[in-house]
């Protein structure tokens, strides 16, 4: 991807004239390494940090980190320039479903939402986690790029941000309530298409292309119906899958329900005679 020299396209803040970050390298994998430990480390400690005097703090502070991040990938927008050639600042709207979701994880911290909770969970763990695999956004920003430590904690600390309210907060999601994450990403999709028509060069959503570099959306197809064909596939599928763990905890609860009658009929038996 080649870049337009703008005033502050060079340095920390800017990006790399050549490709700087490489897939499954360690500048890839540790960040989320570190997001792992982190998890592992609030789950060891979900009692202490409940019990907190200082829990609430924890919890805006990540909301604020949540935000912050969305916000500095603008401001830095602002100092390097639209970057790409061809495109302006309009093409960088933020209609894309990680923007939205550090926003939504942010608020959802703040006011410690169960509603907010449903649609990050089914989010963020779901395409949250797509652009972790291959993010070809960073292609030309490396470790030595705000843009790199920027990307991780805006894709990142959502994602933790679940696993917390999980933990600490003991929110589980309701499988009955999917369709709330669903009419969601349907009113992103339904600014998304028209902004694509509408303004040069516009892919929000990725709708309309994929970004620069090797990426999983390299292998949908082209065609607008086709592609929101394979979303919603996609969509279903991994909804359905992070909807398991529930599901499977209420079968079981119900099963032991249904069988405490059943076993509690030979001790009555045995009490009568």
């Amino acid at each position: 991807m080649n870049h337009e020299y703008t005033f502050g396209s060079e340095g920390f803040f800017g990006y790399a004239p050549q490709k700087d970050f490489y897939y499954y390298s360690l500048a890839h994998f540790l960040p989320i390494i570190l997001l792992g430990i982190a998890i592992f480390l609030t789950y060891r400690f979900r009692d202490k940090l409940r019990n907190s005097k200082h829990e609430e703090n924890i919890r805006f502070a990540l909301g604020a980190t949540c935000i912050f991040a969305e916000l500095f990938y603008f401001l830095r927008l602002l100092y390097v320039g639209a970057g790409t050639s061809g495109n302006q600042m309009i093409n960088y709207l933020p209609i894309e479903v990680c923007q939205w979701m550090a926003i939504i994880a942010g608020f959802m911290m703040m006011k410690k939402s169960r509603h907010m909770f449903d649609l990050c969970y089914y989010i963020c763990l779901t395409l949250g986690v797509m652009p972790l695999i291959m993010p070809a956004v960073i292609e030309q920003t490396g470790p030595g790029y705000f843009r790199y430590y920027q990307f991780w904690a805006e894709h990142l600390t959502p994602i933790y941000c679940v696993f917390y309210m999980m933990f600490v907060q003991q929110m589980r999601p309701d499988y009955k309530k999917v369709y709330k994450p669903f009419i969601l990403l349907a009113i992103m999709a339904s600014i998304a298409i028209p902004a694509n028509l509408l303004i040069p060069n516009g892919d929000f959503m990725y709708l309309q292309g994929e970004p620069a570099g090797n990426s999983i959306l390299t292998y949908f197809p082209k065609n607008l119906g086709l592609r929101l064909l394979c979303f919603t596939g996609i969509v279903i599928a991994l909804f359905t899958l992070v909807s398991l763990p529930q599901i499977i905890r209420e079968i079981k609860a119900k099963k032991a329900q249904s069988a405490t009658p059943a076993e509690a009929e030979p001790v009555a038996q045995a009490d009568q005679q």
